[in-house]
């Protein structure tokens, strides 16, 4: 038997399985070079591969088609990197793929990167813009961000990373990797930025980063292999602190703003955050023990929801200043950052310093949780009160001990507050009954 008589024989349209085992048999006796032949040929068109990469500057894949079987794909590389599109070759023919890829080369890529050179510019543009789908749905994903953060962040993206992209030409998504990033971080150190700024404004861009590969956007994301900007001991400039001894009184004496006086008596007195500050209402007031604390339900940290003290003279202060408030209204919602350098400069020329020594001491409105610190070590509090009161990061066991929600754990509550109070009274209050 010749193999041409094996061949037609298998192509008949009636040709049954034992015959096609019996040729096998017989060619693998008469013809085993041929039939070796004959598998690798088969193994080329049949075997599923996801991707057949050739030559320089293109790849090709195969795609499942019902009406072929299979059609090839060609992804294209620009200036090093992989376009994230893919074209059809409309052929299941390797060699016919390879000669579409080639000859439209040119016309394919020049088209994506006109169609595309405006999608990056409007992609940063959307990202934190309040009104952009983007934004909404990156907000239900993650939660809406604080509106200074939004607003920063917008600021980081619109006003220094997209100049820098068209400066650069950058055209496409995949054209931002880890050595551009890395050159966008010494253009804002060479804009005089501290190390630890620009570190602070790179999560706006890591943010975007994270979406873009989310959504297959990109392939990789850069911004994971970028090492942070090293922050030097020179580099760090800490928040100033009154002397304690000078603090004591100032709270004593008549304030011409009243809500300047309330504001800086919270934080020296509670340690409460900025945004905290601005976020409590009267129905945050809770008492545990017969000692009065504020429910802090949000924070900027897991650790940030704790409850922390309420002297007594301080919730005076704070009932008499909302009296006209509803419990759910925060009391301090209107106040904004600029009311709090205003804080900072009043309580300064409480105590008769003047802002040429405010400023060298960097002395801000949220050094009064530095003080309150200060205050509390002084008086011989434990160093888990950072973990408790403050905020901080805190231990399992310490989470435990003070567990609000069980009555041991409201009874180490109080018994710490008190402690607090005393201190308070001792520091920074006088003659208050």
């Amino acid at each position: 038997m010749t193999l041409q008589t094996a061949l037609a024989s298998v192509r008949a349209e009636q040709q049954h399985q034992q015959d096609i085992l019996y040729y096998r048999s017989v060619l693998e006796k008469e013809a085993p070079t041929v039939l070796r032949a004959l598998r690798m040929i088969d193994r080329e068109y049949t075997t599923v591969k996801p991707t057949v990469k050739r030559s320089k500057g293109y790849s090709l894949m195969r795609v499942t088609n019902k009406k072929l079987g299979y059609v090839y794909y060609v992804r294209y590389q620009h200036e090093g990197k992989t376009l994230p599109s893919k074209w059809c070759t409309h052929t299941n023919v390797l060699e016919k793929a390879h000669e579409f890829a080639v000859s439209n080369r040119d016309k394919i890529v020049s088209n994506y990167i006109e169609k595309n050179s405006g999608e990056v510019v409007r992609f940063f543009t959307q990202f934190y813009d309040k009104n952009s789908a983007i934004y909404k749905n990156e907000c239900k994903r993650n939660s809406e961000l604080r509106e200074d953060y939004r607003k920063r962040r917008f600021s980081v993206l619109t006003g220094k990373f997209i100049p820098f992209l068209i400066k650069r030409k950058v055209k496409t998504f995949n054209a931002i990797d880890v050595p551009l990033l890395d050159d966008f971080q010494d253009v804002l150190l060479l804009e005089g930025n501290k190390p630890q700024t620009v570190n602070i404004m790179m999560i706006a861009v890591g943010k975007a980063m994270k979406h873009l590969a989310r959504k297959g956007m990109i392939k990789t994301n850069p911004y994971v292999s970028l090492p942070s900007v090293p922050v030097k001991a020179g580099d760090k400039k800490t928040h100033g602190c009154y002397e304690i001894p000078k603090l004591k009184g100032v709270f004593d004496k008549e304030w011409a703003n009243n809500t300047s006086f309330l504001l800086n008596l919270m934080i020296y007195s509670t340690n409460m955050r900025n945004i905290e500050i601005q976020n409590f209402s009267k129905d945050d007031i809770v008492n545990i023990n017969g000692c009065r604390f504020i429910d802090i339900k949000r924070s900027k940290t897991e650790s940030g929801i704790r409850q922390v003290p309420l002297h007594e003279r301080v919730y005076d202060h704070i009932m008499e200043y909302a009296k006209d408030s509803d419990g759910q209204t925060p009391i301090f919602g209107t106040v904004n950052q600029k009311h709090f350098q205003a804080d900072k400069r009043e309580i300064g020329k409480m105590m008769n310093v003047s802002q040429e020594f405010l400023k060298e001491q960097n002395n801000k409105f949220y050094s009064g949780r530095h003080a309150w610190k200060t205050m509390m070590s002084a008086g011989g509090l434990g160093e888990d009160v950072e973990e408790i009161f403050m905020g901080h990061k805190v231990s399992s066991n310490v989470a435990k001990l003070y567990n609000h929600r069980d009555k041991q754990g409201q009874d180490k509550l109080a018994e710490k507050a008190q402690e607090v109070f005393a201190i308070l009274d001792d520091k920074l209050f006088s003659g208050y009954q």
